[in-house]
């Protein structure tokens, strides 16, 4: 699925066809028809202005392992402030920007990685995630996440992080708040998913966590975008083909053509390629490195002098120790290859 499209089709659908019912919000007052009306259309809207990027699961995991560069693995223990002072300083490409990515296949690729280890079961309840970067306002970024739970089911966005901007126009992100989205949780209230104080607390929780770690995906987007190397390659295409855009005006589907228009697909470059090439073999060599007490990589000993004990003194000549170092390995990973 793209959950883009998905969400789409169905709030435009709504809109066109659906009368909603009012419901009970988290803060105990009435949320009514006409609310949850104008936050179809406000989301419509966003979709219809901003600047679709798809990345391919390749690219989504060369970005997120060069967010650990910077940000770290998560067992380490670095400060907060190396990300923050890092993304502060990337520039958006445009006010509205969705970026959406196979949140399943990021996971196996950490645990490809060995970053972590998930289960089969945990690893089929995740599913397609889109993040909705809103820097039109002069004073705050706000950032929303969107998570698919199957093909046709997604979450709506329960809070936004609005995140201050200093003086020069940048983020700063110790002065961050969360915007409650009295909609969306009185829909999850209604069908039962949030019953209690507690539950509410929790879901919040889980949330912050994963829209404030994921969303560093998307800088680190901008960023190699705005490097304009070969790591990434970008295509942009329609998003409804001639037929389908064709079917939807036939049948008065206005907001189809309006919202689904183009989005650029981000796929892994050559330069992103071998990255990920080098990082495969840095693993494999790592392991291989823990798994045996391996001898060091062949090295030239200078010639020098060994003194015994009992005053002997022995010149050794220049030679060679270690093993050779593997052909298959990335020179960066080994150093430089020995010759002769």
């Amino acid at each position: 699925m793209i959950l883009y499209k998905t969400i789409a089709l169905k709030f435009g659908h709504h809109l066109k066809n659906e009368k909603p019912v009012d419901m009970l919000g988290p803060d105990g007052q009435l949320v009514l028809s006409e609310e949850i009306c104008q936050y179809w259309q406000g989301v419509l809207g966003d979709l219809s202005s901003a600047r679709i990027y798809l990345l391919d699961h390749n690219a989504a995991n060369y970005l997120d392992s060069l967010r650990m560069d910077v940000q770290g693995m998560p067992w380490e223990d670095r400060p907060e402030s190396d990300i923050q002072d890092y993304v502060r300083d990337i520039e958006l490409p445009r006010d509205l920007i969705w970026i959406e990515y196979d949140d399943r296949k990021l996971w196996e690729d950490r645990c490809a990685r060995r970053i972590t280890t998930l289960d089969e079961e945990e690893l089929s309840n995740r599913h397609q995630r889109g993040f909705l970067f809103d820097n039109r306002s002069s004073d705050k970024l706000s950032v929303r996440l969107f998570s698919a739970m199957t093909d046709t089911i997604f979450f709506d966005a329960p809070f936004v992080l609005e995140i201050s901007k200093s003086q020069d126009g940048r983020p700063d992100f110790n002065s961050a708040s969360w915007q409650l989205q009295r909609t969306v949780l009185a829909g999850l209230m209604r069908a039962g998913l949030l019953p209690s104080e507690a539950s509410l607390r929790e879901h919040f929780e889980e949330h912050k966590g994963h829209l404030t770690y994921e969303m560093v995906i998307g800088f680190m987007l901008f960023a190699a975008l705005a490097a304009r190397e070969d790591d990434l390659m970008s295509q942009e295409v329609a998003s409804l083909s001639a037929s389908q855009a064709k079917t939807a005006r036939k049948f008065g589907k206005a907001w189809m053509t309006e919202v689904l228009k183009s989005h650029v697909t981000i796929r892994i470059g050559p330069a992103g390629e071998r990255h990920l090439i080098e990082q495969k073999a840095r693993l494999r060599f790592e392991q291989a490195q823990s798994a045996s007490r391996a001898a060091p990589t062949e090295h030239w000993v200078a010639e020098h002098e060994r003194r015994y004990a009992d005053g002997k003194v022995v010149r050794v000549r220049a030679h060679k120790r270690g093993q050779p170092a593997s052909r298959d390995l990335p020179t960066r990973v080994v150093g430089p290859r020995m010759k002769g």
